[in-house]
């Protein structure tokens, strides 16, 4: 679901912190003589600085207009995504280590490389899962991580039975770090985008309904128009999804709404009401007749996993028809292993002709109609609150949108 370490470039790696903390106050000043006077700096060292951005994103971020110093359009992307950033960093920072900590200074003793490991850690549980999913040696993944532990002096990391875990302090600064070089990333694909070349990327959280037609066409659609933007579809448990969008490793979910509202970072957008139906394959005696409680509860069943939302709906089916579910339910939310079940066998599911439009195009599978009423899923989009997307992101949505709007249809 992420970018490897292993690639190089803006698109994948956030400047220098540093660097670009100095550039923030050359522009505020507009000047770099007295940003470095103010930040402790020789002018040299700040123009040095300057040029380490503008050679990072390939672009030319400041202009001189009279005798101040002024971004360029590539440096006023950068100022306010950079800006969201730096602001992202220093509520860590201070969250973590307390209003005593000062996060200019920290910034200057650490580098993103070193968050970036940090993140890596809190992702997969400790230093050997890091070590496994970067590619490093694990005394390379240690050194980092306890540098930046020295660097900025606090405890990140704890002895405990299963070995070395990163302290609640390292998952906060980790989400933060985070969503701060998510928005760095952004302003990656914007430069370039300025400067007329098309990158950048979306990472597409995926739920059953969404991966089986609704995102794929979706991403088919935007990439014919836009071949060098970067789609990723990921599937996984809604839980797992949900981690990956606030830490900003995932940019939209696509799927069943949830309504968590207690969840302040995110929100959620509906697109279409999917109809539930009661599926099953052809030629079941199911198939033709009363649909009523006695035929129901005598087949087997496929239920969805407890805190599925659909599972709140097959739920509702058997208690508004009078009767307790079925002994014989095997649970599964992968449809992959659903169509074999329901294709070999006389259990029913309850699913949404959206979900297996294919299967039912080649009569692999029919559905009848929900027995108690016209019963439906909201179907939508999650998005972090705070999240601007990209040019090329505002299009991927629109069509995302579309193929809503056709699939409401």
């Amino acid at each position: 679901m992420l970018m490897s370490s292993g690639n190089t470039g803006p698109m994948n790696h956030p400047p220098n912190l540093w660097h670009l903390h100095v550039y923030r106050e050359v522009i505020a000043r507009g000047s770099v003589t007295k940003a470095a006077a103010d930040l402790g700096l020789t002018q040299p060292a700040a123009s040095q600085a300057l040029k380490g951005l503008a050679d990072h994103y390939g672009a030319s971020l400041t202009a001189r207009s009279g005798d101040r110093i002024v971004s360029t359009q590539e440096g006023e992307i950068l100022s306010v995504r950079g800006a969201v950033a730096l602001n992202l960093l220093t509520e860590g920072l201070k969250e973590m280590a307390g209003m005593k900590a000062n996060p200019a200074q920290m910034l200057r003793s650490m580098s993103a490389r070193r968050l970036e490991t940090l993140i890596s850690i809190v992702r997969h549980g400790g230093f050997s899962g890091a070590a496994r999913a970067e590619g490093y040696a694990a005394p390379t993944v240690h050194r980092a991580a306890k540098d930046l532990e020295k660097a900025l002096g606090v405890t990140l990391f704890e002895s405990t039975s299963h070995g070395v875990r990163p302290t609640k302090r390292a998952e906060l600064l980790a989400l933060k770090a985070g969503l701060a070089f998510a928005e760095l990333r952004q302003a990656a694909a914007e430069i370039a985008r300025a400067k007329g070349h098309e990158k950048g990327g979306t990472v597409i959280g995926a739920m059953p309904l969404a991966r089986t037609h609704l995102a794929p066409a979706a991403v088919a659609a935007f990439s014919a128009a836009h071949p060098h933007h970067r789609v990723s579809i990921v599937d996984g448990a809604y839980e797992d999804l949900l981690i990956a969008l606030r830490r900003g490793e995932a940019d939209i979910l696509v799927g069943a709404l949830r309504e968590n509202s207690a969840m302040k970072d995110i929100f959620e957008e509906p697109l279409f009401d999917d109809l539930l139906s009661v599926v099953m394959r052809p030629g079941h005696p199911a198939e033709k007749g009363a649909l009523d409680r006695d035929v129901l509860t005598s087949f087997p069943w496929i239920a969805p996993r407890a805190t599925s939302p659909l599972r709140v709906h097959f739920d509702a089916m058997f208690a508004a028809l009078e009767s307790p579910a079925p002994e014989d339910v095997i649970e599964c939310n992968s449809l992959s292993a659903a169509r074999v079940l329901l294709i070999n066998s006389d259990r029913l599911m309850l699913l949404s002709d959206e979900q297996i439009r294919y299967e039912k195009a080649a009569n692999m599978l029919v559905s009848r109609p929900h027995p108690v009423s016209n019963v439906a899923r909201t179907i939508g989009l999650t998005m972090r609150r705070n999240w601007r997307p990209t040019a090329a992101q505002a299009a991927l949505l629109a069509e995302i949108k579309h193929q809503a709007r056709q699939a409401a249809r």
